[in-house]
């Protein structure tokens, strides 16, 4: 998620928010992995994306099913970069 959010930060999620927003930043399991990333909506379909410019290496991903579970939308962050 760099450059909003580096390995190091903090992130508070609140578990009670698992309803996807378009726009907004959750942490997801994906396929057994452990993700925080942005949601955007797109032809009907949820898709995780990364706010790397790189989209080549961080390729956006659908949301669909037992692959992607919501665990929560992140409410605060805190990190050392300005």
């Amino acid at each position: 998620m760099e450059p909003s959010l580096y390995d190091g930060d903090v992130a508070v999620v609140n578990t009670a928010e698992t309803m996807p927003a378009d726009a907004a930043v959750f942490a997801i399991n994906y396929e057994g992995e452990a993700v925080v990333k942005r949601m955007m909506r797109d032809a009907g379909e949820w898709w995780l994306t990364s706010d790397n410019p790189d989209h080549r290496r961080f390729p956006k991903k659908q949301c669909r099913g037992g692959e992607c579970m919501m665990v929560g939308r992140v409410v605060w962050r805190e990190g050392s970069r300005i």
